[in-house]
């Protein structure tokens, strides 16, 4: 059994890998109009497949929701949002791709009222559970200018994903070893309180260095002061692993263990759970800081 789980580690570790190395190199570039667009086609595909997911998630349940649609709204999400973001001046596109969302789950249940309330809820909490914060990552990724000074969004993007990571491994890895008082044994009965405070001060640790990191090679342009990066790396130390603990919620509720079988991963919604909590908490940092 020991061994089972290191070589599923070690899968995950070397998948894990590969994909941090892709996500820097598209980082890097974003500034680029064709990488930009690249990486807007990818996180759009990631709001596509985690609507997929979630919607096999509701199938378990008895739930039969339009999925192609679904994906179809999440899709469309992401890309408003970056086109909100570079092309045209339109901040209200994303919100009017859900009205309009809203507006189509309704007509596609008037010929069949069969557990409509339940179904379009699932529908429409579906696409706002995953498409919308998934589309936020490009608004933390092109922010706006902070008293005229444009912001590094390339090095934000790097905050928000490392924060949320290391909270994820701090916790997975302290809970591991010397967790012994379980945190939610209903939800997930391996997380324990010792690796709940492990993530939580590793995310505040994370977010102090990566505080120092930025102001020493993005002075002025990375607008996070010594005392914001404590608390706002508190407030994703927390939040985190609420996300985490959310799609636990679903995936017992559903009776499965991983939300797809991707390879080394899971699914994608195991792999950006927790970010699904902490982008608008960054990306709202931004826009009102």
């Amino acid at each position: 059994m020991k061994l089972k789980r290191m070589a599923d580690l070690n899968r995950r570790l070397i998948v894990s890998s590969i994909l941090g190395v892709i996500v820097t190199f598209l980082i890097a570039f974003s500034t680029s109009s064709f990488v930009s667009l690249l990486l807007m086609l990818c996180v759009a595909a990631l709001a596509g497949i985690g609507i997929w997911e979630y919607a096999q998630l509701a199938i378990n349940k008895g739930i039969q929701p339009a999925t192609r649609w679904m994906v179809v709204a999440a899709v469309a999400e992401v890309m408003a949002l970056y086109a909100s973001l570079v092309f045209v001046d339109f901040p209200q596109l994303p919100v009017l791709v859900l009205a309009i969302a809203m507006v189509l789950f309704f007509l596609l249940h008037f010929r069949d009222t069969h557990a409509a309330l339940f179904t379009i809820a699932t529908e429409f909490f579906g696409v706002v559970y995953v498409a919308a914060p998934l589309g936020l990552m490009l608004g933390v990724l092109y922010p706006v200018a902070h008293h005229g000074v444009p912001q590094e969004g390339r090095w934000w993007l790097v905050y928000l994903i490392l924060v949320t990571k290391i909270t994820d491994v701090g916790a997975y890895f302290v809970g591991r070893l010397w967790g012994r008082k379980k945190l939610s044994p209903t939800l997930s009965p391996k997380k324990t309180i010792e690796g709940a405070v492990a993530g939580f001060i590793s995310a505040v640790l994370a977010s102090i260095a990566i505080y120092y990191a930025g102001n020493h090679f993005f002075d002025g342009h990375f607008s996070l002061s010594f005392t914001e990066s404590i608390w706002l790396g508190m407030l994703i130390g927390i939040f985190g692993q609420i996300g985490d603990l959310a799609e636990s919620l679903l995936k017992r509720d559903a009776v499965v263990k991983d939300s797809n079988t991707l390879p080394g991963l899971g699914g994608v919604l195991d792999m950006v759970d927790s970010l699904l909590f902490t982008t608008p908490i960054v990306y709202f940092f931004i826009r009102m800081h």
